[in-house]
Protein backbone atom coordinates (compact mmCIF):
# COMPACT_ATOMS: atom_id res chain seq x y z
CA UNK A 1 0.00 0.00 0.00
CA UNK A 2 1.51 3.60 -1.24
CA UNK A 3 2.40 5.27 1.79
CA UNK A 4 1.76 9.03 1.41
CA UNK A 5 4.69 10.63 3.84
CA UNK A 6 3.76 14.50 3.44
CA UNK A 7 1.73 17.40 1.72
CA UNK A 8 -1.05 17.13 5.07
CA UNK A 9 -4.13 15.96 3.73
CA UNK A 10 -2.45 14.39 0.57
CA UNK A 11 -4.30 16.50 -1.84
CA UNK A 12 -1.46 17.20 -4.31
CA UNK A 13 -1.17 19.68 -7.57
CA UNK A 14 0.71 18.89 -10.76
CA UNK A 15 2.89 20.99 -9.61
CA UNK A 16 3.97 19.12 -6.57
CA UNK A 17 4.69 16.03 -8.43
CA UNK A 18 5.93 17.08 -12.22
CA UNK A 19 9.57 16.96 -11.86
CA UNK A 20 10.06 14.65 -8.81
CA UNK A 21 12.69 12.06 -9.44
CA UNK A 22 11.55 8.88 -9.68
CA UNK A 23 13.23 5.72 -8.07
CA UNK A 24 13.18 2.20 -8.31
CA UNK A 25 12.96 -0.31 -5.19
CA UNK A 26 16.84 -0.79 -5.32
CA UNK A 27 17.78 2.33 -5.51
CA UNK A 28 18.26 3.64 -9.05
CA UNK A 29 17.16 6.67 -10.50
CA UNK A 30 14.90 5.57 -13.10
CA UNK A 31 14.06 9.18 -14.52
CA UNK A 32 12.00 12.43 -14.01
CA UNK A 33 7.99 13.05 -13.43
CA UNK A 34 6.88 14.67 -16.94
CA UNK A 35 3.06 14.92 -17.02
CA UNK A 36 0.20 13.04 -15.71
CA UNK A 37 -2.26 10.93 -17.66
CA UNK A 38 -5.81 10.92 -16.45
CA UNK A 39 -8.71 9.26 -17.07
CA UNK A 40 -11.95 11.49 -17.51
CA UNK A 41 -14.71 8.41 -16.99
CA UNK A 42 -13.12 7.63 -13.43
CA UNK A 43 -11.42 11.02 -12.81
CA UNK A 44 -8.09 8.93 -11.79
CA UNK A 45 -5.02 8.80 -12.85
CA UNK A 46 -3.86 5.88 -14.10
CA UNK A 47 -0.54 6.79 -15.19
CA UNK A 48 2.81 8.78 -14.77
CA UNK A 49 4.72 10.40 -17.59
CA UNK A 50 8.61 9.54 -16.97
CA UNK A 51 11.20 11.17 -18.86
CA UNK A 52 13.93 8.31 -18.80
CA UNK A 53 17.01 8.69 -17.30
CA UNK A 54 20.20 8.43 -19.90
CA UNK A 55 21.27 4.62 -20.34
CA UNK A 56 18.55 3.74 -17.86
CA UNK A 57 15.94 3.19 -21.38
CA UNK A 58 18.37 0.47 -22.41
CA UNK A 59 18.22 -1.60 -18.95
CA UNK A 60 14.49 -1.65 -19.16
CA UNK A 61 13.93 -1.54 -22.83
CA UNK A 62 12.80 1.73 -23.94
CA UNK A 63 13.96 2.58 -27.24
CA UNK A 64 14.99 6.42 -27.11
CA UNK A 65 14.25 8.77 -29.83
CA UNK A 66 17.00 10.60 -31.59
CA UNK A 67 16.69 13.86 -30.56
CA UNK A 68 15.18 13.33 -27.10
CA UNK A 69 15.01 11.36 -23.44
CA UNK A 70 13.17 7.62 -23.85
CA UNK A 71 9.57 8.29 -22.31
CA UNK A 72 7.61 5.66 -20.09
CA UNK A 73 4.07 5.88 -18.93
CA UNK A 74 3.79 4.27 -15.57
CA UNK A 75 1.05 3.32 -14.09
CA UNK A 76 0.52 4.87 -10.56
CA UNK A 77 -0.19 1.31 -8.85
CA UNK A 78 3.62 0.66 -9.26
CA UNK A 79 3.78 3.66 -6.54
CA UNK A 80 5.15 2.69 -3.32
CA UNK A 81 5.52 6.55 -1.67
CA UNK A 82 5.87 10.16 -2.70
CA UNK A 83 8.06 12.43 -0.49
CA UNK A 84 10.89 14.08 -2.00
CA UNK A 85 10.77 11.43 -4.25
CA UNK A 86 8.64 9.10 -5.92
CA UNK A 87 9.78 5.37 -5.05
CA UNK A 88 8.61 2.26 -6.82
CA UNK A 89 7.78 -1.25 -5.85
CA UNK A 90 9.87 -2.98 -8.50
CA UNK A 91 13.62 -3.13 -9.32
CA UNK A 92 14.52 -1.41 -12.27
CA UNK A 93 15.03 -4.48 -14.47
CA UNK A 94 11.32 -4.93 -13.64
CA UNK A 95 10.47 -1.66 -13.99
CA UNK A 96 8.83 -1.69 -17.89
CA UNK A 97 6.32 -4.46 -16.37
CA UNK A 98 5.30 -1.30 -14.55
CA UNK A 99 4.32 0.91 -17.87
CA UNK A 100 1.11 1.47 -19.20
CA UNK A 101 0.61 0.07 -22.81
CA UNK A 102 1.46 2.85 -25.81
CA UNK A 103 -1.95 4.89 -27.27
CA UNK A 104 -4.07 3.57 -23.91
CA UNK A 105 -3.36 7.13 -21.89
CA UNK A 106 -5.56 9.62 -24.20
CA UNK A 107 -5.80 12.25 -21.98
CA UNK A 108 -2.94 14.62 -19.71
CA UNK A 109 -3.43 16.88 -17.37
CA UNK A 110 -1.91 19.31 -19.80
CA UNK A 111 -4.97 18.66 -22.19
CA UNK A 112 -7.56 19.81 -19.21
CA UNK A 113 -5.37 22.90 -18.13
CA UNK A 114 -6.42 26.01 -19.83
CA UNK A 115 -9.61 24.86 -21.17
CA UNK A 116 -13.12 27.24 -20.83
CA UNK A 117 -15.40 25.94 -18.26
CA UNK A 118 -18.89 26.68 -19.03
CA UNK A 119 -22.41 25.68 -16.73
CA UNK A 120 -25.11 24.52 -17.92
CA UNK A 121 -27.27 26.80 -20.28
CA UNK A 122 -24.10 27.95 -22.05
CA UNK A 123 -22.68 30.29 -18.84
CA UNK A 124 -19.33 30.63 -19.27
CA UNK A 125 -16.95 30.94 -15.60
CA UNK A 126 -13.61 30.64 -16.51
CA UNK A 127 -10.43 28.75 -17.24
CA UNK A 128 -9.32 25.23 -16.02
CA UNK A 129 -5.96 26.32 -13.93
CA UNK A 130 -5.08 23.45 -11.93
CA UNK A 131 -6.09 19.66 -10.93
CA UNK A 132 -6.22 18.22 -7.18
CA UNK A 133 -5.76 14.36 -7.29
CA UNK A 134 -5.39 12.22 -3.62
CA UNK A 135 -2.55 9.57 -4.20
CA UNK A 136 -3.89 8.41 -0.66
CA UNK A 137 -7.19 7.21 -2.29
CA UNK A 138 -6.28 5.24 -5.80
CA UNK A 139 -4.88 8.45 -7.38
CA UNK A 140 -8.36 9.74 -7.84
CA UNK A 141 -9.05 13.73 -8.83
CA UNK A 142 -11.81 15.09 -7.13
CA UNK A 143 -11.72 19.00 -8.18
CA UNK A 144 -10.44 20.68 -11.28
CA UNK A 145 -9.26 24.53 -10.51
CA UNK A 146 -10.69 27.08 -12.16
CA UNK A 147 -9.40 30.68 -12.58
CA UNK A 148 -12.66 32.70 -12.82
CA UNK A 149 -13.73 35.48 -15.59
CA UNK A 150 -13.98 38.60 -13.94
CA UNK A 151 -17.92 38.48 -14.80
CA UNK A 152 -18.74 35.95 -12.59
CA UNK A 153 -16.55 36.92 -9.96
CA UNK A 154 -20.01 39.21 -8.97
CA UNK A 155 -22.08 36.11 -9.55
CA UNK A 156 -20.77 33.98 -7.66
CA UNK A 157 -19.92 36.28 -4.80
CA UNK A 158 -16.47 35.30 -4.67
CA UNK A 159 -13.37 37.59 -2.89
CA UNK A 160 -11.59 39.13 -5.27
CA UNK A 161 -7.54 39.01 -4.72
CA UNK A 162 -5.63 41.98 -5.07
CA UNK A 163 -3.81 41.46 -8.24
CA UNK A 164 -4.77 38.59 -9.75
CA UNK A 165 -8.37 36.31 -10.60
CA UNK A 166 -10.07 34.18 -7.98
CA UNK A 167 -9.47 30.58 -8.13
CA UNK A 168 -12.39 27.89 -7.10
CA UNK A 169 -12.65 24.62 -6.58
CA UNK A 170 -15.42 22.50 -9.01
CA UNK A 171 -15.99 18.78 -8.03
CA UNK A 172 -15.06 16.25 -11.13
CA UNK A 173 -18.35 14.74 -10.31
CA UNK A 174 -20.33 17.86 -11.96
CA UNK A 175 -18.56 17.66 -15.13
CA UNK A 176 -20.74 16.39 -17.55
CA UNK A 177 -18.16 16.60 -20.78
CA UNK A 178 -14.64 17.57 -21.58
CA UNK A 179 -14.46 18.49 -25.52
CA UNK A 180 -13.22 21.46 -26.64
CA UNK A 181 -14.33 23.44 -23.26
CA UNK A 182 -15.41 21.79 -20.27
CA UNK A 183 -18.99 21.48 -19.56
CA UNK A 184 -20.73 21.17 -16.13
CA UNK A 185 -23.87 19.52 -15.07
CA UNK A 186 -24.54 22.44 -12.88
CA UNK A 187 -25.93 25.67 -13.58
CA UNK A 188 -24.22 29.15 -11.98
CA UNK A 189 -26.80 29.43 -9.01
CA UNK A 190 -26.02 25.24 -8.09
CA UNK A 191 -22.22 26.43 -8.63
CA UNK A 192 -23.00 29.14 -5.75
CA UNK A 193 -24.40 27.40 -3.81
CA UNK A 194 -21.67 24.64 -3.57
CA UNK A 195 -19.07 27.21 -2.81
CA UNK A 196 -21.09 29.16 0.04
CA UNK A 197 -20.48 25.44 1.46
CA UNK A 198 -17.05 25.13 0.95
CA UNK A 199 -14.42 27.46 1.21
CA UNK A 200 -13.05 28.79 -2.31
CA UNK A 201 -9.23 30.06 -1.45
CA UNK A 202 -6.25 28.04 -2.62
CA UNK A 203 -5.82 26.86 1.00
CA UNK A 204 -8.04 23.76 1.35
Amino acid sequence: MMTLIVWGLGMLKMEDIVGLEVISADARVMGIVEGIGIDVEEWKIPALRIAVKKGVDETIGVKKPLFSSAKLHLRTSGIDSISDTITLNADLKDAKSLAVVEGMVLMTAADVVGKRVICKKARQIGVADNIIFTPDKDWAIPYIEVKLDKTSVDDLNVKKPLLSNPIIRIQTSDVKTIGDMIMLKIDIDELSDFLEKKPTARKW
